[in-house]
C-alpha cells in the first residue's frame, strides 16, 4: 500500500492512552458534498477467478422481477440491492497476443492492449482512473488485497498506468497494522499501542465519551444521528463480542482474528482469508483510508477448496484443468459450489456495507461495488458475457432490484458510466476502437 497523506486528527474521537475510535463521515465537520449528500462516493471491485457456469448463472424472468440462479441464490438476502449485468464484452482480449488467462487478466479492469511484450496493459485500471478522478483526501488513494496472497501470476489486473502495475498486499494482519497504526499517539509505539487496543477490557466508547458528547454538541441535526448509529454499532459489536471492546481499534468492526498457524498463501484456508480481508476493505472503508478499493483472489490455477462439501479437482490434475472440462464433466455440481462460494462471499461483503452507517444511510448507499470475473466461460477462454454483478446506491445513481441486458456492450463503455458516475468527464476508457461512450444500466 502506497501511503500518501495523513489523517487528521479530527476524524478520530481519542481518550486516554492513546484509545481512539475513527468517525464516520460528518458534514458540519467534512466538505460538502455535492447534491447534498453527507457522504462521499466510494467504489469496490470483488474479482473472482475462471468465470462461471453461464446457463446456470444467468438470472430469468422478467429484469424488475428477476429470478435469481443457483449460483446467485446467495444474493437473495441483497436482490434488492444488487444488479446483475447481461450482455458485457471484453473484446480488448482478443486483440492481446498472449495466452487467454494473460488477455482476460491484463485487460479485465484495463481494456488496454499491451505492445511491450511483458504482458503488461498499456493503461491505468478503472479502479485507478476512479481514484484519480475523486481525488480524495485520503490516507491511501487505492487499497488492494490478494485474497490468497500477493502473488498475481497471469493475472496482473491492476495498472497505475501503462506498463506500471499496482501490487497487491496479501497477510491480513500486516494490512491491519498498517492501516490502523495512526491510532496510536506515538508513532514509535505504534505496535504495543495496537496490542493494548485489542486486549483491553473496557468500553472504547467509554474511553472516549468526554470527546463524543464536545463532538455532539457542536455537529448538526443530521451528524448527531449520525453519531448515535455509530455508537450504538460499536457497543452492539462490543456486546456480541463479549469483551467489551476487544475490537474498538476501528471503525464498529472486530479485529481480524487468524487461526495459529494461519498462512495468507495457503489456498486451504482461502475461506479465511475471504473473510478477514472483507471485514478489513469494510473497516477501511468506514474509516475514510480510501474510497476505491480491491479484492482479488489469486489462486486461480490449483485450488481445492477444502471447506467445501464437493471434490475439486475430483479426477483431473487441478481446478483449471477441471473448468477447461466444463462441457463434458459429469458432474457440475463440483463447479457450481464453487461459483456460488464466491457469491457467497460478494453477498457477505454487501451485507456487511450495508449494516455499516456512513452519513445519512450507509455504506453501501454510498457506493458502486462490482463483483466479476476475467472469463465468461472458462472452458474456451470467452471474454464474452462476462459474470457481473453491480450493488450500491451510487448516491442514488443506480436503480437496483433488477437485472440489466447490455446487449453487447463493451466493458470500456461500462466503465465510461462509471466514471461519470462519479463526476468524471471521460467519453472513453481504454481502446477507443471498442469504446463509444457510456451505455445505460
Amino acid at each position: 500500500m502506497r501511503r500518501r497523506a495523513t489523517v487528521s486528527r479530527r476524524n478520530f474521537l481519542r481518550g486516554a492512552g492513546g484509545i481512539a475510535v475513527a468517525l464516520p463521515f460528518l458534514e458540519s465537520i467534512g466538505p460538502a458534498r455535492a447534491g447534498g449528500s453527507t457522504a462521499p462516493l466510494r467504489y469496490l471491485q470483488f474479482m473472482h477467478v475462471q468465470g462461471t457456469l453461464w446457463d446456470e448463472w444467468a438470472p430469468s424472468g422478467p429484469a424488475g422481477a428477476m429470478v435469481l440462479s443457483e449460483i446467485l441464490s446467495p444474493l437473495e438476502p441483497v436482490r434488492d440491492r444488487i444488479v446483475p449485468v447481461v450482455g458485457c464484452d471484453n473484446p480488448a482480449a482478443n486483440d492481446y497476443g498472449v495466452n487467454g488467462h494473460v488477455n482476460s487478466g491484463r485487460t479485465l479492469f484495463t481494456c488496454a492492449p499491451n505492445s511491450g511484450n511483458n504482458d503488461l496493459a498499456d493503461g491505468p485500471s478503472i479502479d485507478q482512473v476512479i481514484a484519480d478522478r475523486l481525488d480524495a483526501p485520503t490516507p491511501y488513494k487505492t487499497l488492494q488485497f490478494g485474497i490468497g496472497g500477493a502473488g498475481v501470476g497471469e493475472y496482473q489486473a491492476l495498472m497505475a498506468g501503462s506498463q506500471d502495475p499496482v501490487p497487491l498486499d496479501g497477510n491480513p494482519q500486516q494490512i491491519f497494522d498498517q492501516l490502523f497504526s495512526d491510532l496510536s499517539e506515538d508513532p514509535s509505539q505504534q505496535p504495543t499501542t495496537i496490542q493494548r487496543l485489542r486486549a483491553r477490557r473496557s468500553s472504547v466508547l467509554d474511553a472516549v465519551l468526554g470527546e463524543f458528547n464536545a463532538t455532539m454538541a457542536r455537529a448538526s441535526t443530521v451528524d448527531r444521528q449520525t453519531l448515535e448509529r455509530h455508537a450504538d454499532k460499536i457497543r452492539e459489536l462490543e456486546i456480541q463480542l463479549g469483551n467489551e471492546g476487544e475490537a474498538g481499534v476501528g471503525c464498529a468492526v472486530p479485529t481480524v482474528d487468524l487461526p495459529p498457524g494461519y498462512d495468507p498463501n495457503d489456498q486451504g484456508l482461502d475461506d479465511v482469508s475471504s473473510r478477514a480481508f472483507i471485514d478489513l476493505m469494510v473497516m477501511a472503508l468506514a474509516c475514510d483510508m480510501s474510497r476505491v478499493g480491491t479484492l482479488q483472489y489469486t489462486n486461480y490455477h490449483g485450488p481445492d477448496y477444502p471447506w467445501l462439501p464437493v471434490d475439486v479437482p475430483g479426477s483431473y490434475p487441478e481446478w483449471h484443468s477441471m473448468v477447461h472440462d466444463l462441457p463434458n464433466m459429469a458432474d457440475r455440481s463440483a463447479a457450481r459450489a464453487v461459483y456460488r462460494w464466491y457469491m457467497e462471499e460478494y453477498a457477505y461483503l454487501l451485507q456487511q456495507l450495508a449494516a455499516t452507517p456512513d452519513g445519512d444511510g450507509s455504506l453501501l448507499d454510498h457506493m458502486l461495488v462490482m463483483s466479476t470475473s476475467e472469463l465468461g466461460n472458462p472452458a474456451t477462454h470467452s471474454t464474452s458475457n462476462l459474470p457481473i454483478v453491480l450493488a450500491g446506491g451510487v448516491g442514488g445513481q443506480l436503480s437496483t432490484g433488477r437485472y440489466a441486458d447490455l446487449g453487447g456492450a463493451r466493458t470500456g463503455e461500462l466503465f465510461v458510466t462509471f466514471l461519470q458516475w462519479f463526476g468524471a468527464t471521460d467519453t472513453v476508457f481504454g481502446n477507443p476502437a471498442y469504446c463509444s461512450g457510456p451505455v445505460a444500466v
